[in-house]
């Protein structure tokens, strides 16, 4: 049992610094003896848990999918207009993104595959599918405002989301959610403060 107990810590330990170390320089860049100085390993220890980069990397991508349909499951079971669900959905994924390193690890190697082979990572399909879903389900009750042109809504939160989280490594993630829930209220129009214009980035990020 203590045997096993020190092997999971051992795991998350890795994981840990896995995840710090694909933020910091992708997939391509990151390097296992870094991560595993980071835990305090040696990389032969490192080996014995994660054979290769690609199975450490797939150790983040696959619990980021997971928590992201769980996400959307969550928003799909509140009583809540399509549209205040999306901007659940997108403040719930901006908050993980802001709070969680292995979520935000997660995002970035699944885009940065998704990227390599060409096409949208699964979370962004998945993404651009519930906004349709949500502009269909808000036309037949009658409450499309803000949700008129889905397809194009939904590429721009997607467009916002990255942009946000590409430009905002100099002041780093503290105050990522909160620059996207502000452009998320210049998104969907007819709110409280819609006439009221976009804050910037750097402001955002307490820059002067």
């Amino acid at each position: 049992m203590v045997k096993q107990d020190r092997a999971r810590r051992t795991h998350e330990l890795l994981l840990d610094a896995a995840a710090a170390e694909f933020v910091r320089h992708g997939y391509v860049g990151a390097n296992l003896q870094r991560v595993a100085e980071e835990a305090n390993l040696t990389k032969g220890a490192l080996y014995a848990h994660f054979a290769s980069k690609r199975l450490l990397a797939n150790a983040l991508i696959a619990p980021f999918e997971a928590t992201w349909r769980e996400l959307l499951a969550q928003a799909g079971r509140t009583d809540l207009s399509p549209a205040e669900r999306l901007r659940l959905i997108t403040d719930a994924l901006a908050g993980r993104l802001q709070a969680d390193l292995r979520f935000r690890a997660g995002f970035h190697l699944a885009s940065e595959d998704a990227r390599t082979h060409g096409r949208l990572p699964r979370f962004a399909l998945d993404f651009s599918g519930c906004v349709l879903g949500l502009a269909a389900e808000a036309q037949r009750q009658g409450r499309s405002a803000g949700l008129q042109d889905p397809e194009w809504l939904g590429q721009l939160l997607l467009v916002l989301m990255y942009g946000v989280y590409y430009t905002t490594p100099a002041c780093g993630t503290g105050r990522f959610g909160d620059a996207v829930c502000a452009l998320w209220q210049q998104v969907v129009r007819g709110g409280e403060g819609a006439e009221a214009a976009p804050p910037s980035l750097p402001a955002l990020c307490g820059q002067r």
